[in-house]
């Protein structure tokens, strides 16, 4: 397990994962959003695409209430909305483990983007 210090290790960490568990995120309405948003649009926007209402995708230094985490978790107001991803058939382990592990101490961490 690496660490994430910056936005395009995060980009790959989650196409890793994706091509790991074999999942299909272009399946989903955000599709594999992370691909195609800025960092700034990562770290301060919501996820594109999804129908019910507009859902950040992160809180900068706080993992816990960062709905990406919490999806990916199946915890928290986004998993009681959509349930635990990626669909169908989550958690993909041991790589969501990891990719949570990783994910959240970069937010935690503050989102470096050295």
């Amino acid at each position: 397990m690496g660490t994430l210090n910056n936005y395009a290790d995060v980009q790959a960490a989650l196409n890793t994962f994706v091509q790991q568990a074999g999942v299909t995120p272009g399946q989903a309405p955000h599709g594999a959003f992370w691909n195609t948003l800025t960092y700034d649009q990562f770290t301060t926007g919501n996820v594109p695409g999804v129908p019910l209402g507009s859902w950040k995708i992160l809180v900068v230094g706080d993992s816990k209430n960062s709905n990406i985490i919490q999806i990916l978790v199946g915890t928290g107001s986004a998993a009681n909305d959509f349930g635990q991803m990626p669909q169908p058939n989550p958690p993909y382990e041991p790589e969501q483990t990891n990719l949570i592990t990783q994910l959240s101490a970069w937010i935690d961490a503050g989102c470096p983007n050295k």
